[in-house]
Formats: structure tokens, C-alpha cells, sequence
């Protein structure tokens, strides 16, 4: 069975401000065969913060260039308004999976769920909390 790696816009920023490579570092923490999903919300709240934060707006276009090469995932019919609330709905409708995310009240809730999490530990390097079974 392939594991399922659901991307939030926050680690794509991240990633397109040059802190770590994401496929390595996935790949280090997650040897077995997985992909990596990133739903269409997440795209469009990248656009929101393009839209507000005229100094973030090249950081977004990187990162939206980046989720181009991810699995992308409507979720245009989730019963969810908020983003996080989508990833985590997604999550615990598509086991197994690992939600990837810095942000620390979407981190408690897929946490609470006992999904596992990736999140960024130090700047160049990202650390999964909780176990994958698979």
C-alpha cells in the first residue's frame, strides 16, 4: 500500500525560501513507497498570500511551481470551509498518510487524530512525529 505525504502550503514556502530540499527530506524520513499530495485549497490560499504580501508574492510563484510537480488533489467537495480542516478531513479519510505541515494548531489536531506529522525541526531539516504503518 502507498502512503499518502499531504503537503501544506506553509512547508512549500518554506521550501521555496531555500531552507531544505523537500524530496530529500521526505525520503529520509519516509523510505517506503509513498506520494506526495498537495490539495487544491492549499493552492489557493497560496494565492491569498500572494494577494496580501506583495514581498511574499515570489516566494508563492516558487512554491506554486513546486506543488506543480506534486500529486494534486481536489478537494473541492470537502464538507470542510478551512483549509487545515480540509487537510486533516483528507487525512483521516485516506489512511495511511502523513500530514506535512509547520503549522502548530493543525500539527494538535492531526496529532490528537494519531496521523503522523512532518514538520520542520531545524532549517534545513524536517523530523516526522508519530509512527507509520503501512
Amino acid at each position: 500500500m502507498t502512503l499518502q505525504i499531504i503537503i501544506d502550503s506553509n512547508i512549500l514556502l518554506l521550501v521555496a525560501d531555500g531552507q531544505f530540499n523537500l524530496h530529500a527530506e521526505i525520503e529520509r524520513l519516509v523510505p517506503q513507497k509513498h506520494r506526495l499530495i498537495f490539495l487544491t485549497s492549499c493552492i489557493e490560499e497560496l494565492d491569498l498570500v500572494a494577494k496580501k504580501s506583495r514581498k511574499l508574492a515570489s516566494r508563492v510563484n516558487l512554491a506554486k511551481e513546486i506543488s506543480s510537480k506534486l500529486e494534486i488533489i481536489d478537494d473541492e467537495n470537502s464538507s470542510q470551509k478551512f483549509v487545515d480542516d480540509k487537510i486533516l478531513e483528507y487525512a483521516i479519510a485516506n489512511q495511511p498518510c502523513v500530514v506535512a505541515t509547520n503549522d502548530k494548531p493543525l500539527k494538535m489536531k492531526v496529532r490528537k487524530q494519531q496521523i503522523p506529522v512532518i514538520f520542520v525541526k531545524t532549517k534545513s531539516h524536517l523530523e516526522l512525529l508519530g509512527s507509520i504503518l503501512v
